[in-house]
């Protein structure tokens, strides 16, 4: 009787404690090929998916929740994470569903409009699924389905090939889509500004590139900027659009190019401070989803720019990818000044900014 209870108890706690259970099973099937090679491949095979039911919506479809939660990373950044999902999901043919949760740095905890997906503040769900609650299979998005795309085109670094670019252009032109307040508000902005005539986009990265971050670009001086800027602009440029996150960028731009240059008067820049603009504090109102609007209004005004001056950054990638997406041409005149990588220890994640990401 004793031995009778001994082993019931013994098999509770078997069943209660996961990594008993685990060892357990491990001691069971030890000696099977297929349960070995799960155990080992599986937690790291970006192949092996793990398929989740929440009830029997969709029934026939695989919805692949891109869930992305930021942690750290910029707007374009992000986007480009995401993009990379959506191409391992279209790849497989899954109908792909995106989040960017609580911790994306332009998230307002209190909504915008009533939304809490801060994807929404900005763009239409990239699908014709609108919740996942119930939905029969679903597949979570990981880091390990980016890294095997990342791998798969070498994309290592911000030097990436023409048929990366090509791709992401590709994903972006399928998915990504701008709600309709957020459309009528950057056309109307860009032709405000910008009008007919013909424009030299600038983008002058400044903040905390110079804070020489392992594997990210060695910072673009301004004067390196404004050389280039000198030589594209006698190629019949009327005015020049800059986008920046520096005031101090804007004041030396408008002392060289007076009045031809312009830029967004209410789009909030650092002073001198050197921290990216993403993660400054601000007593204005909406203050988060309205840095994520001000960039990605950068971003669609040197989109539609006849030129590009720019150093390596996600902002200017993104400009090539949308530029190659919507308008299926190249810039007329697209000058990347490049100063390299820097290779180092100083990592971005040890900032305290840096992404920690797990899915």
């Amino acid at each position: 009787m004793v031995g009778e209870k001994f082993r019931a108890a013994f098999i509770d706690m078997l069943t209660r404690n996961e990594t008993l259970k685990f060892w357990n099973r491990c001691r069971i099937h030890r000696n099977e090929a297929a349960f070995r090679e799960h155990v080992l491949e599986a937690y790291q095979n970006p192949d092996y998916l793990h398929f989740v039911s929440r009830g029997n919506e969709y029934m026939g479809e695989t919805i692949y929740f891109v869930n992305e939660q930021g942690n750290g990373v910029g707007f374009f950044a992000e986007l480009g994470v995401t993009l990379i999902k959506l191409y391992f999901a279209d790849e497989r043919g899954f109908t792909p569903y995106v989040h960017w949760g609580e911790n994306f740095l332009y998230f307002e905890p209190s909504g915008i409009e009533g939304e809490n997906n801060a994807f929404l503040y900005y763009f239409s769900q990239v699908s014709h699924v609108q919740k996942i609650n119930e939905a029969r299979h679903l597949v979570y998005s990981e880091m390990r389905h980016y890294e095997q795309v990342k791998a798969l085109f070498g994309a290592v670094s911000y030097d990436v090939s023409e048929e990366y670019v090509d791709a992401m252009a590709r994903i972006l032109k399928k998915y990504i889509y701008y709600n309709e307040k957020t459309e009528k508000f950057l056309r109307a902005q860009r032709e405000k500004l910008l009008g007919a005539q013909k424009t030299l986009g600038v983008h002058f990265r400044g903040t905390d590139f110079r804070r020489q971050y392992n594997n990210h670009p060695v910072a673009v001086r301004i004067e390196q900027t404004i050389e280039a800027v000198q030589r594209v602009l006698k190629k019949g440029y009327e005015q020049i659009f800059l986008a920046t996150d520096e005031n101090g960028a804007v004041l030396k731009f408008k002392e060289v190019f007076g009045d031809k240059v312009k830029v967004y008067e209410d789009t909030f820049r650092d002073e001198g401070g050197g921290d990216s603009i993403a993660f400054s504090v601000s007593d204005r109102e909406q203050h988060k989803y309205l840095l994520g609007l001000e960039v990605l209004r950068d971003e669609y005004t040197l989109t539609g720019c006849d030129g590009l001056v720019c150093g390596y950054s996600n902002v200017t990638f993104m400009a090539r990818i949308m530029r190659r997406a919507w308008y299926e041409q190249e810039y007329s005149d697209y000058v990347l000044i490049n100063n390299g990588l820097y290779h180092n220890d100083n990592n971005f994640w040890e900032s305290g900014h840096g992404p920690n990401r797990t899915n």
